[in-house]
């Protein structure tokens, strides 16, 4: 099957990781996602291997988070597998040596093969060093620590030598957050040649003292720890605050469903990114949440321009917003939009998001992936109930969106208050 050498295979592999190897062929990037002692590393190396192996001329690059794990985990397992391939050159009697030249420098490591093709291996904490490359494929190791602009840089270099039939992405990494980067693209977005193969520890068969490894692992381990690093699995472990939502049962494509009217919901800063959230209602006092934007870099002159031209769309019956975004607040009423100061009580506004959810009195449209990611990954500070103030800008522009919406409304709860008669009369017509 190789151009040079039918050499594949020079050690058993499990199905998942076959499945994987092929798919590296014929997708574009492929994520091999799963659980401790999966073999992910041995997989990215061969998958290297054998794109350079089975044509001449090809760039490749292996990227790991540090220089210390590059070299003392990617590059010596690098070598040690490429001592397999050349054993079974061997057998057959050429008289080869695909290695040619191997650098193993401060801050310069690659290989290059018999035949001129070539893996350069860089670490991720200096993102200047991948600039530059024109790859035909890439590999990253343990991606979940790594930022995304470095995968999002490197998916530019790929345009490729024109020496492998199909230029690639590999992941391999153990699962995290539902939030992460790597989520997003790989489960949530379903891009065209973007696919998944997740894996257990479980699975590797393999695995030296299989049963006495898993057995000590579930007797140490907690449910958290069990679920991610045995069964492989993404999502939120501990300190998760809506615990509530479940995309399974929240999101999906509501396009058919009429809205009465809508509202929005404002989350701002100066530095961090803007949200703006476009809530449908119906007619049965549910939810949905039709449309997200989010950015960064608007002023808020800019920002509420965008929000008055959202409102000639929409026709907002209400908009709330951060109540200490006074400026944007102002120009944005000033552009004729009914805004107001959203409820930024915190604590008791994540008490009535999650009662929403609960009470399955919301929906999301798949599209919003930014609130899909950080209303799963929204957790407290550990040992606190203070929420980390990080990847919340939806969940603050839903909290200030729902400031009026009272879904559980039952008149005769409110019989003695005129006051509040009066207030829900406004809010919502009720006689």
């Amino acid at each position: 099957m190789n151009k040079y050498f039918n050499v594949e295979y020079p050690r058993a592999f499990l199905p998942k990781q076959i499945d994987v190897l092929n798919a590296v062929k014929r997708e574009r990037a492929v994520l091999y996602s799963g659980a401790f002692r999966a073999g992910k590393t041995l997989l990215l190396d061969h998958a290297a291997i054998q794109a350079c192996l089975s044509n001449g001329g090809v760039e490749g690059m292996l990227v790991s988070q540090t220089e210390t794990s590059l070299r003392s985990v990617v590059f010596d397992l690098f070598e040690q597998e490429a001592l397999l391939y050349q054993d079974e050159i061997n057998k057959s009697g050429a008289d080869i040596q695909i290695l040619k030249n191997v650098l193993r420098s401060a801050g310069k490591m690659e290989a290059t093969f018999f035949n001129g093709s070539r893996v350069r291996f860089r670490s991720a904490d200096e993102q200047r060093k991948l600039a530059g490359y024109t790859l035909d494929f890439f590999g990253m190791d343990e991606p979940v620590d790594i930022a995304e602009d470095v995968f999002l840089q490197l998916m530019g270099r790929i345009s490729g030598t024109g020496n492998l039939k199909n230029r690639f992405a590999l992941l391999t990494t153990n699962p995290g957050s539902e939030m992460h980067w790597i989520y997003k693209y790989f489960y949530l977005m379903k891009l065209k040649g973007y696919v998944h193969i997740d894996t257990t520890t479980y699975d590797n068969v393999l695995l030296p003292q299989y049963d006495s490894y898993i057995k000590e692992k579930e007797q140490l381990w907690n449910e958290d720890w069990i679920r991610r690093y045995l069964n492989g699995k993404w999502g939120l472990f501990e300190g998760a605050i809506y615990k509530t939502f479940n995309p399974a049962k929240h999101v999906g494509n509501f396009k058919g469903i009429p809205i009465k009217r809508y509202i929005a919901g404002i989350d701002w800063g100066l530095r961090n990114p803007y949200a703006v959230l476009i809530i449908g209602e119906t007619e049965d006092k549910r939810l949905i949440v039709v449309k997200e934007f989010y950015g960064s870099n608007m002023t808020s002159h800019e920002l509420s321009k965008f929000i008055a031209k959202l409102h000639k769309q929409y026709k907002f019956r209400k908009a709330f917003c951060d109540p200490s975004a006074a400026d944007l607040i102002m120009q944005t009423y000033e552009l004729g939009v009914p805004i107001e100061k959203g409820d930024n009580d915190v604590e008791s506004g994540i008490s009535k998001v999650n009662s929403i959810f609960k009470g399955n009195k919301c929906l999301v449209d798949e599209g919003c992936f930014n609130f899909i990611q950080e209303h799963q990954g929204y957790r407290y500070k550990q040992g606190t109930e203070k929420p980390m103030k990080e990847n919340d800008h939806t969940c603050d522009a839903f909290r200030y969106g729902v400031t009026d919406y009272h879904p559980f409304y039952k008149p005769a709860m409110f019989s003695g208050s005129p006051w509040i008669r009066r207030n829900i009369r406004e809010r919502w017509g009720k006689k």
